[in-house]
């Protein structure tokens, strides 16, 4: 992976927005990011690893640590972030949650972090591009894709931050293994092991579904020959240890059970012959009182028969009669229909008499109908007065609505007065209003400016303040300058003095026999001049004067600083004009509140202008609408009038047409009913005399019928006269009767009964049934029992060839899955694999192996060959071989713990293992491309020979083409590194970016 371009805005102390090309700055693959302390160098990893993962580099940190308290809180925090991998070069912004000041009223709300991806195709494509999603979590597993790494890797591998330079040195066997898997692109190992060890299981459940059938075979077979537990499970130990043992066990089962199949058959053949004599010897005797029991019965239904013969005589006799008179009942029952029909005839009559007017009721039929003609020319007179009271109802409708309309187009009217009388009131309210808000607004300038002025004067008494505070300090730091000053030069003071005092003591040393003195010219030195003990030195003078220089010069700069500190503070002070901290916090209050109070205006400005144009709209609506509907009001109170006069017109003639009834349609109706009851009285009248000659026709035809039957009167008819159904009965019962009397006489005459004797001796049959039916009991006990042991032979035969195939699945299973089994076994780590390792985790230590020799290299260039690396699988617990690591001490001989490493030995064991680490997966295709690493600890526990043969090594990484960064604060690395990015401090401690490449 290779970093092209970073922004931030509002991140850390970074106020404003800072941006890094690090093509530019890591075109030498070698440059350093220093600052003082806590300025912000690592708030520059933080926001590169926040763009690629939503997190900060180190674990323990809170995400939204990383919005800048110095900027604006209505300033955005977002970083921007374009990086290149195998997969292309993308673009990734990111915002996290942080608190903005709400934009209507006071507090915050809480924005929620976004995020948004493009690709693009060049590194200097920072707007457009192809935006692939601004979702959250699609993002996340797209960069992480990309990428190649999850946060937790990529902190390890990439960037390595402060407190988590050495976790990748330090973890867990496991933590190791999916960050290599990850990094080495190993994933193909953990598929082709998984498929294999799946491969592996199945072969195994084939192999326990093939001993389950032999075992679920066994069990069958034992339980169709009945074998008890014990048996049962010999049998199963057999199929397990010996199988080739089990088919002689097996047919010796098999014929046990022939054998008492075979007793079995005879017993029941026994049982059989047995039954069938028993059986005989009952039905013999079962026919012999058969026989006589039959005679006794013929006999008595005889004498029953022959007591009934009267009874059956006299009944021929009356169904013979009831057959003579079957031809007179249908003219009795056509006379009787006719007198029926008289009787409606005349009631009808009586009711329709009485349902007519009085004077009609005893008219004649002529009379009759003349009256209903007369009431019909009336009833045909009132069709006009109908149609007339139906058009006076609609009219009287349209009245009513017409009022109606009027009452409501009057309340309109006046609703529309009252709405017009209030609106100029309304109008110039508004116009009040807007007037005022256009004064504010013309005001919103002149505003902007105060509230920037404001704030300004407000940041800069805030600052005054703060070296307001510091003039104390720089004035007891120039002062005790000045009195070191003073104390240094009177220390030299003394010291020339008595230089001077003890130069003779100097000059007599020099002093030679026969040589002049320098000072008298004498060539004889009787008792020359020797320094004291305690003689003040020319060095010792040079040296206090050295010191009084850089003492002057101490001074001078804590001089320089406290005039400047005078300075600032008169400049702060100035640009305050000359306001305190609370009266230029209460200005700059007020100018923001008035500020808003244009902004807000400016608002309002354009509302209120647009509602005058909708109310002076509103007013020439009204004032049309007014007008149309007082000449709707006029026209329709004329219509109204008219109307009224007629609908009272028509009311009193059809009042005349009623005469009486409630409507026209009333009259017709009643004098309609009355036609056609005047009609019904003439139908009656018809009727009656039509039933009355029906009468008399059928009273002489019933008569002539009597005669020709036989009949003397119409009395002995209804004595003769039955049911035709009572008629087929009663002849049936005759026929039954002599069919039985048949059947006796031929039952007692026949061959069948001659030789039964009533007064003989019969056997005892109970105890014969009995015999017979115990017989039967065992013949069917036997029978069943010889049925059962035939199914159990043949189900126990299907059985052994159950168990016979179960084997041979069992034999062509094993040999089919021998090879997966092993396999799938070695490549899980078990069976014969005595290294315990399975297959991803060996190619793992493979890959670890050769990142320990890589690493070795450059350790042994840090360390002066004292410290290796070496790979240990040693197991903890019941824990598999891993990717453990220990460091050998050549020194000492000794293999010991990674964590008995002091500061400095880590920080390069661990520089050593991350570099190493990238350049094995460079070498490797199908890996991640470590193109870039920061290194964000550790060098300053370094001593200046680790430290040269570490920049030497990091500088040697520029030959493969990556980039490394380098964040410290050591002043040394300054000279080695020229290419650089610089964190400078603001006064308002806010961090800015100076980039040197």
């Amino acid at each position: 992976m290779q970093l092209h371009h970073l922004s931030m805005t509002a991140i850390g102390p970074y106020a404003g927005t800072e941006t890094i090309d690090f093509a530019a700055v890591g075109r030498a693959g070698l440059f350093l990011l220093e600052g003082p302390t806590g300025s912000g160098k690592s708030t520059i990893i933080d926001a590169i690893t926040f763009a690629l993962y939503g997190k900060v580099a180190q674990a323990s940190a809170d995400v939204e640590r990383i919005h800048s308290h110095h900027a604006d809180p209505r300033t955005v925090p977002v970083v921007t972030l374009v990086f290149e991998t195998q997969s292309g070069i993308y673009r990734v912004q990111r915002t996290p949650r942080f608190e903005r000041p709400k934009t209507r009223g006071e507090g915050t709300t809480v924005q929620n972090p976004s995020v948004k991806l493009w690709r693009v195709q060049t590194p200097d494509d920072l707007l457009g591009g192809e935006l692939l999603s601004s979702n959250l979590g699609d993002c996340d597993d797209e960069i992480t894709r990309a990428v190649g790494l999850t946060r937790d890797q990529f902190v390890q591998t990439v960037i390595l931050p402060q407190g988590e330079f050495a976790t990748f040195l330090r973890a867990r066997s496991e933590d190791k293994g999916k960050l290599l898997e990850k990094v080495f692109g190993t994933a193909f190992f953990r598929r082709v092991q998984d498929e294999v060890v799946e491969a592996g299981r199945e072969a195994q459940a084939r192999r326990a579904g093939a001993v389950a059938e032999i075992r679920d075979a066994v069990h069958a077979f034992a339980v169709s020959a009945g074998l008890d537990d014990a048996a049962r499970d010999a049998l199963a130990e057999t199929s397990r240890s010996a199988p080739d043992l089990l088919a002689a066990e097996l047919a010796e089962v098999v014929d046990d059970l022939v054998t008492r199949e075979r007793h079995a058959a005879k017993r029941s053949r026994e049982a059989i012959e047995s039954h069938q004599q028993m059986a005989s010897m009952v039905g013999d005797a079962r026919l012999r009182m058969q026989r006589r029991e039959r005679l006794l019965e013929l006999q008595r239904q005889d004498e029953s028969l022959g007591a009934r013969a009267v009874e059956f005589d006299e009944l021929r006799r009356a169904v013979s009669l009831a057959r003579q008179a079957r031809p007179v009942a249908g003219a009795v029952r056509t006379l009787a229909t006719s007198e029926g029909h008289l009787r409606q005839a005349e009631s009808s009559l009586a009711a329709a008499r009485g349902r007519v007017d009085p004077t009609l009721r005893e008219g004649s039929v002529a009379e009759l109908r003349v009256a209903a003609a007369s009431l019909r020319e009336v009833i045909g007179g009132l069709a006009s007065a109908l149609e007339l009271e139906r058009a006076v109802s609609t009219r009287r409708d349209r009245l009513d609505e017409a009022r109606r309309s009027l009452t409501a187009a009057r309340r309109r009217l006046d609703a529309l007065g009252a709405e017009l009388a209030g609106l100029p009131a309304t109008l110039e309210q508004h116009e009040r209003a807007l007037a005022a808000a256009r004064d504010l607004v013309s005001l919103l300038d002149v505003r902007a400016q105060a509230a920037e002025s404001a704030r300004r004067r407000l940041e800069s008494a805030t600052a005054h303040d703060a070296a307001l505070a510091r003039v104390p300090a720089a004035e007891a730091a120039a002062t005790a300058a000045l009195e070191a000053l003073r104390s240094g030069e009177t220390d030299l003071a003394h010291l020339r003095r008595a230089r001077i005092d003890d130069i003779a003591g100097e000059l007599g040393l020099a002093l030679r026999e026969g040589e002049p003195c320098p000072v008298c010219g004498s060539v004889e030195h009787p008792v020359p001049a020797r320094p004291t003990a305690d003689a003040v030195t020319a060095e010792q003078v040079s040296a206090q004067e050295d010191a009084v220089t850089v003492l002057r010069e101490a001074a001078a700069a804590r001089a320089d600083a406290l005039a400047g500190v005078r300075a600032e503070v008169r400049e702060l002070a100035a640009a305050a004009g000359g306001l305190g901290l609370d009266a230029a916090r209460a200005a700059a209050e007020q100018a923001a509140g008035d500020l808003a109070a244009s902004l807000a205006a400016r608002d309002d400005v354009a509302r209120s202008t647009e509602r005058l144009t909708a109310l002076r709209a509103r007013q020439a609506e009204l004032t049309d609408a007014s007008t149309a509907l007082t000449a709707e009001v006029a026209r329709t109170e004329h219509g109204v009038e008219q109307l009224a006069e007629r609908v009272d017109t028509e009311t009193a003639q059809v009042e005349l047409a009623r005469d009486g009834h409630p409507s026209v349609g009333a009259r017709r109706e009643a004098l309609g009913g009355e036609a056609a009851r005047v009609d019904a009285l003439v139908d009656a009248l018809g009727a009656r005399d039509v039933a009355r000659a029906s009468v008399a026709e059928d009273e002489a035809a019933r008569d002539a019928d009597l005669l020709a039957a036989g009949f003397t009167d119409v009395a002995q008819f209804f004595a003769a006269d039955r049911p035709m159904e009572w008629i087929t009965a009663r002849e049936k019962e005759i026929a039954d009767f002599e069919t039985a009397c048949t059947r006796v006489k031929a039952g007692l005459s026949g061959p069948e009964l001659a030789d039964v004797q009533l007064g003989a001796l019969f056997d005892d049959l109970e105890p014969m049934v009995a015999l017979e039916k115990t017989a039967k009991k065992e013949m069917e006990e036997a029978a069943r029992d010889h049925g059962a042991l035939r199914g159990q032979v043949a189900r126990t035969k299907q059985r052994v060839g159950h168990i016979t195939a179960a084997l041979e699945a069992n034999a062509a299973v094993i040999a089919e899955t021998a090879d997966a089994v092993r396999v799938g076994l070695l490549v899980a780590g078990n069976g014969d694999n005595q290294l315990n390792l399975d297959l991803a985790k060996y190619v793992l230590i493979r890959r670890f192996t050769e990142v320990l020799s890589a690493a070795n290299t450059e350790l042994a260039r840090f360390s002066g060959g004292r410290y290796t690396l070496e790979h240990t699988d040693a197991k903890k617990g019941n824990a598999k071989s891993g990717l453990g690591v220990r460091v050998h001490d050549m020194h000492t001989n000794q293999v010991r713990e990674v964590g008995t490493l002091s500061g400095g030995e880590t920080f390069y064991v661990s520089l050593a293992l991350a570099l190493a680490l990238a350049e094995v997966v460079r070498a490797e295709s199908g890996g991640v491309d470590l193109g870039t690493l920061f290194v964000d600890e550790g060098f300053g526990t370094l001593d200046p020979d680790v430290l040269d043969d570490v920049m030497h090594t990091l500088e040697g990484l520029r030959e493969g083409g990556r980039t490394v960064g380098i964040i410290s604060h050591v002043t040394e690395l300054k000279s080695r590194v020229a290419d650089r990015i610089e964190v400078l401090v603001r006064p308002d401690r806010t961090s800015t970016l100076r980039v040197t490449a």
